[in-house]
């Protein structure tokens, strides 16, 4: 075999190759409907299953390895931070409470973790997908097809892929912040705590717990902002030498959880850092585009929740965070995959087609080209294209509650006076965006 198609067909690099041809198979078979929807979630979680269980040492999902290996070392009486992977000499780049409950992992068997732990990520990236068809609008009685499609073309992403591929918590941190605003929109008094959770754990969800403020959501806001103090004081308590050494020295150097140039690297930073010698000229451009990109994906996204279309006001967030971080590893841009979510009703045009499919591609990767500088900026520019114009659709995240009963929805209060209406979904208004 030519060594330029292994990548296309080695369902390690990617998946995308045998899924095709298991769920084309389906459909020649005739094969149709929701058993179809079925065979391609299946298909796709049996590769992830069987990928995970196979990898063996020494990597194993390397970074599963890291977060275990960290938190037996401090089970054993040592640090957080001195365990180091084998293989590439890697060690934790989380929060001290990021880590800590991987000691639960540590005395299994590293298959058995392995398997166990990827079960976890699926079962986190199938629920965000029903999520997703919730704020997306879908009809209650087509959810679980659409959830099921939905799940099975996620897993061939390269994000969710590499995710899965290298054992990270990425779909379980998605699956925290996508289901908080689904409890908004209904009105749920622990809205907001799943956020401060992901907060907690990895600091750029922090990035929508300042949607909620803009947004309005008041109640939700102080919850998660309560829920990341309380859980960063129990890391404290917990491993107070490791606090200290990660919040006053590790959480200020980029670096150390790799080169801001690296290929790999879809940030803001990242790709000034290809253009641009580093410096105070390239801080400043960079600190001014990223201000620029919160500014205008934070006014956006707050337009969105007042016109009830959450679903692009998480993508618009989420695109807004792997921008403005320093480093945004494309296992991180699990919200450019929901982004094909929300541009699904552009389909009414030939032309639209051919944008959606081709967007489609370039987040599935064939051949996992995701390590390539091109695709990289290519996925940069995507995202910010997402948070400068990502349509906003008005009603959106009620159109599948029509026909159901729903809770009182108010809009969000924009001024410091009247009653608290944080918790509640907005009514739909009139958008430009």
């Amino acid at each position: 075999m030519p060594d330029r198609l292994v990548p296309y067909l080695d369902p390690w690099t990617t998946p995308a190759t045998l899924w095709l041809l298991v769920v084309a198979l389906g459909a020649l078979l005739r094969v149709r409907g929701r058993p179809l929807a079925i065979l391609a979630a299946g298909t796709a979680i049996g590769i992830a299953v069987w990928k995970a269980w196979s990898i063996g040492p020494p990597n194993g999902l390397l970074d599963l390895q890291i977060y275990t290996g960290s938190a037996r070392a401090w089970v054993d009486g040592g640090s957080l931070f001195s365990y180091r992977a084998p293989v590439f000499n890697l060690s934790a780049t989380y929060p001290p409470i990021g880590v800590l409950p991987f000691a639960l992992l540590s005395p299994l068997s590293a298959d058995v973790r392995e398997v166990l732990f990827t079960c976890l990520s699926l079962g986190a990236v199938g629920l965000s997908a029903r999520c997703v068809a919730v704020l997306a609008g879908v009809a209650p009685a087509r959810r679980l097809e659409w959830s099921l499609w939905a799940m099975s073309l996620a897993i061939i992403t390269v994000p969710v892929w590499l995710t899965l591929r290298q054992g990270q918590v990425n779909a379980i941190l998605w699956l925290l912040v996508i289901s908080e605003i689904v409890l908004i929109a209904r009105g749920s008094r622990f809205a907001g705590v799943g956020i401060g959770v992901a907060t907690a754990i990895k600091l750029v969800p922090g990035l929508f717990i300042i949607w909620l403020v803009v947004a309005g959501w008041r109640r939700p806001a102080a919850r998660a902002v309560i829920t990341t103090i309380s859980l960063t004081a129990l890391g404290w308590v917990l491993a107070p030498t490791d606090s200290g050494t990660y919040w006053t020295d590790q959480l200020w150097h980029s670096e150390r959880v790799g080169r801001l140039d690296d290929a790999r690297n879809n940030s803001l930073l990242g790709g000034l850092s290809h253009l641009l010698d580093p410096g105070p000229l390239r801080t400043a451009i960079w600190l001014a585009l990223a201000a620029a990109v919160l500014v205008v994906g934070m006014w956006r996204a707050r337009r969105a929740a007042r016109a009830d279309d959450l679903l692009a006001g998480l993508v618009i967030v989420g695109c807004c965070s792997a921008l403005v971080s320093p480093i945004s590893w494309t296992h991180h841009l699990g919200y450019l995959v929901v982004a094909v979510a929300a541009l699904l009703p552009l389909l009414s045009s030939a032309l639209r087609r051919v944008l959606l499919a081709v967007g489609m591609l370039l987040v599935i990767d064939p051949g996992h080209l995701g390590d390539d500088l091109t695709m990289s900026m290519v996925r940069m520019a995507m995202m910010v294209l997402i948070v400068l114009a990502l349509p906003i659709i008005e009603g959106r995240s009620s159109a599948g509650r029509r026909d159901a009963a729903e809770p009182e929805q108010v809009t969000p209060n924009d001024d410091a006076s009247g009653t608290d209406q944080t918790d509640s979904t907005p009514r739909s208004l009139s958008t430009n965006s």
